[in-house]
C-alpha cells in the first residue's frame, strides 16, 4: 500500500515538471539550449571573461539584430532563457 502511495506521489510530481516544461514558449527553449550550446565553452576556455562576454554578446544580438535592424522582436526573455544556463556555469566555475 505504502509503494503505491509513493508511486502515486512521484506521478504526481512527475506530471507537475511536465506541466512546468510544457507551458514554456518553444522559443525560450531554444534560447535555453543555445545558451547552453554556447555558454559552456565559453566558460570552459575563458572562465570568468568567458561568461561575461557570452552574456554581452547575447545582449547585443538582442539589440542589434531583433530592435535596430527589425529582423526580430527585442525581448529581455530571451536575453534573460540565453543567460541562464551561463549564471549557472559561472556558479559552478567559482565553487
Amino acid at each position: 500500500m505504502k509503494d503505491r502511495i509513493k508511486s502515486w506521489k512521484t506521478t504526481k510530481k512527475m506530471k507537475r515538471i511536465n506541466d512546468f516544461i510544457n507551458s514554456i514558449q518553444e522559443d525560450k527553449k531554444a534560447h535555453l539550449i543555445l545558451g547552453v550550446l554556447t555558454g559552456f565553452p565559453m566558460v570552459i576556455l575563458f572562465g570568468n571573461i568567458g561568461g561575461f562576454i557570452a552574456i554581452t554578446l547575447y545582449a547585443l544580438k538582442e539589440l542589434i539584430h531583433d530592435k535596430l535592424q527589425g529582423k526580430g522582436q527585442m525581448e529581455f526573455l530571451d536575453w534573460w532563457w540565453n543567460s541562464i544556463p551561463v549564471f549557472q556555469y559561472l556558479v559552478i566555475y567559482n565553487i
